[in-house]
């Protein structure tokens, strides 16, 4: 993991920011250009606002030195979209906008409980290493 920065790095803003922003371009890209709906001012900030908390926490976590947290969440959260975006061209009779977004908030959520699992179970083996 030698290309995320160091812990308590003012670069970790700089890939929150950057972070927020491609996951902010993947909703409106899935919503309004595959599922062609009719663009929505609203919608658009909310996909913003749920974007810039979602990296918020995963980047901040990583900023704190959780960097497995980091990489397992960020891993469901590309394979969540990858489901996402399949869904898009699934017949589901005007259901694969929920059916994707719940399949990203699962893979999202996945990833993120794995990733607290890893830095438990390595706390606990540098806890067990020390003594």
């Amino acid at each position: 993991m030698k290309f995320l920065p160091a812990a308590k790095s003012k670069s970790w803003f700089l890939w929150m920011t950057v972070y927020a922003i491609l996951l902010w371009l993947l909703f409106p890209l899935h919503r309004f250009v595959m599922l062609a709906q009719e663009m929505d001012a609203t919608l658009l900030l909310r996909f913003a606002l749920f974007s810039v908390v979602v990296a918020g926490i995963v980047n901040t976590l990583g900023w704190l030195g959780a960097r497995l947290l980091w990489v397992f969440s960020t891993a469901g959260i590309i394979i969540g979209a990858a489901f996402m975006l399949g869904y898009t061209y699934k017949e589901m009779s005007g259901w694969e906008d929920l059916a994707g977004f719940l399949a990203f908030s699962l893979f999202s959520c996945a990833g993120f409980a794995l990733g607290l699992l890893a830095e438990g179970i390595r706390l606990l083996y540098k806890r067990a290493s020390k003594s």
